[in-house]
Order: C-alpha cells, then sequence, then structure tokens
C-alpha cells in the first residue's frame, strides 16, 4: 500500500513539471542559452574545457546537453525525471532517519507539489542534475553514519564525496559541502569515525580540487569557478550601493566597472555598465582580485546597508518565487518554514542531535554561500539544494502536531462505561 501511494505521488510529480513545462515552452531562457553555447563548445572540439565559459559554469551540465544533441526539448525532458527522482529519494532519504511510514510520504509529497522544485526541475537549467547528485549524497552520508564493518565505511564515504563532487561539476555551490558533512560524521559515528571522515574527504576534495588544477593549468587562476566573484560585485555589492546611493541600478554598474577598470589601470574614461558581462566571462586572476577589493570597498563604505540587505536576501531566499502570484509563492514558503522551524524543534527537545544536525548544517552551508554574494537576483531557487530536507523537516512538523492533536482529542473524550 505504502508503495502504491509513492507511485501516486511520484506521478503527481511528474505531472506538474510537464504541465509547467508546457506552459513556459515558448518563454527565452538566458540562462539555457548559455549552456547551450557551452555545449556547442565541447561538439566542436574543446574537449578540455579550455574555454573560459567553463571558469564560469562547470562543464558537467553542458556535457549532458552536448550528449543529448541539443535538443532543449529532449534536455527538458531529462530533467523533469531527475527532477522527479528526487521525490522518491526523499522519501528512502525520510525512511533512513526511521521515519514512520506516513510521515516519509508526507514528505515526499512536499517535493512533489513544492512550486520552487516544480519549475526549476522543468527547465535546461543544471539545478535538477546537480540536485539529483546533493541528494543521493546525503544518502550516503546516513548510510555512511550506520556503517558498520571497513568495507562499508569505504564505499558510503567514498561515494558520497563523489556525488558531492559530481553536484559541484554540475553546479560551483556543493564544492566545500565535503567539510562541514565530514565534520558531521566524526560527531555521528562511534567507530572509524576518522577514517568514516577522510574517506569523505578525500574522494570530495579529489574531485573539486581536479577542477581548480584545470582552471589554473588553462586560465591561470586556481579559482573554482569565478562566478561567486562577479556575484559578489555586481549583485551583493551593488545592491548595497543601490539602495545607499539611490539612482538607477545601471548608474551602479557603470560605477563598479569603472572602479574595476581603473583600478587595474585601464582608461576607464569610456566605461559603460555593459563592461560588466565582459568581467562575467573574463577569468583572470587579476581581474578577479580586483573585482573582490572593489566590492570589499563597497561594503566597508556602506556597512550598514551591507546588514539591512541582508533581511532582503533571507526573503527572497526563503520566500519569494519569481514568475508566479506573490501570495500564492509567499503562503506555501511561510507554511513550509514554519513546518519545518516545528519539526527540528521538536528533534532537538526530544535529543535527536544527530538527526538534526544532519538537516539543518546544508541548509546553514547553503544558504549562508548565497547570502555572501547574492541578496538581489534570487528567489526560492536558492534553496532547492536542501529542499527534501526542508521536506523532512516539515512533514516531522506535520507528524508532531498531528499527534498533539490526538492526545488533546483523546485527554478531552468521556471515560468509557465501566
Amino acid at each position: 500500500m505504502e508503495r502504491h501511494k509513492l507511485a501516486a505521488i511520484v506521478a503527481i510529480g511528474m505531472l506538474l513539471r510537464i504541465v509547467y513545462s508546457v506552459a513556459i515552452h515558448n518563454q527565452y531562457c538566458v540562462e539555457c542559452a548559455s549552456y547551450q553555447l557551452g555545449a556547442e563548445k565541447i561538439l566542436l572540439g574543446d574537449l578540455a574545457f579550455e574555454d573560459s565559459f567553463f571558469m564560469v559554469r562547470p562543464p558537467l551540465f553542458s556535457l549532458l546537453v552536448a550528449s543529448l544533441g541539443m535538443q532543449s526539448i529532449v534536455v527538458t525532458s531529462v530533467n523533469i525525471l531527475l527532477g522527479t527522482a528526487i521525490i522518491p529519494l526523499a522519501w528512502f532519504l525520510a525512511r533512513q532517519l526511521d521515519f514512520v511510514p506516513e510521515s516519509a510520504l508526507i514528505a515526499a509529497f512536499i517535493v512533489a507539489i513544492d512550486p520552487t522544485s516544480v519549475r526549476y526541475s522543468a527547465q535546461m537549467i543544471a539545478e535538477p542534475l546537480a540536485n539529483f547528485f546533493l541528494v543521493l549524497a546525503y544518502i550516503c552520508m546516513l548510510l555512511l553514519k550506520n556503517a558498520g564493518g571497513l568495507r562499508h565505511v569505504l564505499i558510503w564515504g567514498f561515494l558520497g564525496g563523489c556525488c558531492i563532487a559530481l553536484s559541484a561539476l554540475t553546479r560551483p555551490a556543493a564544492y566545500l559541502f565535503w567539510i562541514p558533512m565530514a565534520l558531521w560524521t566524526v560527531f555521528a559515528r562511534r567507530k572509524l569515525r576518522v577514517l568514516a571522515a577522510l574517506t569523505l574527504i578525500f574522494s570530495g576534495m579529489l574531485g573539486t580540487g581536479l577542477w581548480r588544477l584545470h582552471n589554473a593549468h588553462f586560465y591561470d587562476n586556481s579559482s573554482y569557478s569565478t562566478v561567486g566573484t562577479w556575484n559578489l560585485l555586481y549583485v551583493r555589492a551593488a545592491s548595497i550601493m543601490y539602495h545607499a546611493r539611490g539612482g538607477g541600478i545601471e548608474s551602479v554598474y557603470e560605477t563598479l566597472a569603472r572602479r574595476v577598470e581603473a583600478r587595474l589601470g585601464n582608461d576607464a574614461t569610456d566605461i559603460t555598465e555593459d563592461q560588466q558581462w565582459n568581467h562575467f566571462l573574463d577569468p583572470s586572476a587579476q581581474l578577479q582580485s580586483t573585482m573582490t577589493d572593489v566590492a570589499l570597498d563597497v561594503f566597508r563604505a556602506y556597512p550598514l546597508y551591507y546588514v539591512l540587505t541582508i533581511p532582503v536576501g533571507l526573503y527572497r531566499t526563503l520566500l519569494w518565487l519569481d514568475g508566479m502570484p506573490l501570495w500564492i509563492g509567499t503562503i506555501w514558503n511561510a507554511a513550509l518554514l514554519l513546518l519545518a522551524g516545528c519539526g527540528v524543534f521538536h528533534l532537538i527537545r526530544l535529543r535527536q542531535f544527530v538527526e538534526a544536525t544532519f538537516l539543518l548544517i546544508p541548509c546553514v552551508y547553503f544558504m549562508t554561500g548565497t547570502l555572501l554574494v547574492i541578496s538581489s537576483w534570487i528567489d526560492t531557487r536558492a534553496r532547492t539544494m536542501f529542499t527534501p530536507l526542508l521536506a523532512i523537516m516539515a512533514a516531522y512538523g506535520v507528524e508532531h502536531l498531528l499527534n498533539r492533536r490526538r492526545a488533546a482529542s483523546a485527554s478531552l473524550s468521556p471515560p468509557a462505561d465501566s
């Protein structure tokens, strides 16, 4: 019966993703076009990923697009399948956390109908593939925690690190994720804890480290991706300057671009806001360092606005869903967060610290990484990396509230006749 219910939930999730994909089929997507550009470079022979595009966007999703012949319908269909696959994986993850079957099904159902999950798994973007590897990594972490023998510790630690690396080679957000999860492994396990953590560190660091060596070799820049630096300046710092100084955002972009060029020793007289896009694709380590310095200058100049824009980023990444009626997305996301908060609070009250930290660490890691470089230009897409964990926390919150209601109802019932 449980499997039949899960199959029905998966079918609902897939149907919602297909309907949404059909509804937006004719809309132009700049990001989708950029991955097609990366795939085109691969098909033209750039198998070493020498083009500066790959310094911005790691190559794994472009490889997928290229392998599918750059057919947007086919790639989107694969993304829908990947996004749908996360639904039963969320159920399996909840079962690994010893959730009762009903709560595990609630977690799967939340992932299935979550508007953000539906939207960002029905387009030709990298999230479905990156998040699929992340969910596999979460599962490997729990299997690593419960692994008894040396052989299983090595297997699940290695696979967990590999899944993190594969996610980071799709989208760079997870490239340091093996660090907090290795620390959690030391905390969670009783035996072979150091070996388990080292196995995870080795495979995770190896996968991301090889990409950094690649970038150092081809671009003379050992950064994992330059997109973070660009966001730091032209999103985070630009937002601060816009709120602090007023005026149009275009003039802010122009001012920042001129500061960068002037600090590089170039003539900044004729620099316009369009120069920011040249900076986007330039892999130069000197440019990246200069952009970071200019961003830090803005932060130091407007420390109050740096702090005040953090709530803006929190609102956008946790409550705002672009492209749909505001009240629908806000109500759903607010309810999800409240239930998740209730669930994790109850876990802590029950002193289930291993489970609570497992669910919270990815949320803190990905939210911190997002807010460091972005406070605008984003919505709840930024939490798709840990949406299955939010769904599990929310399902536990629902279970706790239902149990309290049942207990209250029972206490109010008249005693049975003797």
